[in-house]
């Protein structure tokens, strides 16, 4: 399997899992989002929006080979639209980088005081993204929320694309 493909199936399953995570969230009571957690960012709203600034950081950085401002203004009250921001930034991050060749993928580029191939941002950006959704189930298990959570496991991804 090349690359590109591998890196391919990699970003739709990010947005595959974020569509299921935040599809899930948003059939939540809305105040367990916004509610104060003992996590790195306070509270699921919050972390999605992390999450989203770091997609677009990353995009900026793998595709425009710039390094742009991380700090985005926080939102407030605005869920709904964070998500969609979010769904919106996986696209791109699809859409952006699936036209990558092999040449393009394992070209270093420089990220603020390191730098890697493209391909390393990217699993990165993958795994960052992974990373916060794992926590955000942690919290919404802190909240209470019990009942089903919708597993967004690379290999339910991998089965999920075998079985559709």
């Amino acid at each position: 399997m090349h690359l590109q493909h591998l890196t391919t199936r990699l970003l739709h399953y990010n947005l595959w899992a974020n569509e299921r995570q935040t599809s899930w969230l948003l059939t939540l009571d809305h105040y367990l989002l916004y509610q104060d957690n003992d996590s790195s960012f306070r509270t699921i709203d919050r972390t999605l929006q992390h999450v989203l600034a770091a997609q677009l950081y990353w995009y900026s950085i793998i595709v425009d080979e710039h390094i742009p401002s991380f700090d985005q203004p926080e939102k407030q009250d605005a869920v709904e639209q964070v998500v969609s921001e979010l769904l919106l930034s996986s696209q791109k991050l699809i859409d952006g980088i699936s036209l990558f060749g092999e040449e393009q993928l394992i070209k270093t580029i420089k990220a603020s005081d390191s730098t890697q191939s493209r391909y390393e941002y990217i699993l990165h950006a993958v795994n960052h993204s992974t990373y916060h959704r794992a926590q955000v189930v942690t919290m919404c298990r802190a909240l209470g929320v019990a009942g089903e959570i919708p597993v967004t496991d690379y290999d339910a991804y991998l089965w999920w694309i075998e079985n559709k």
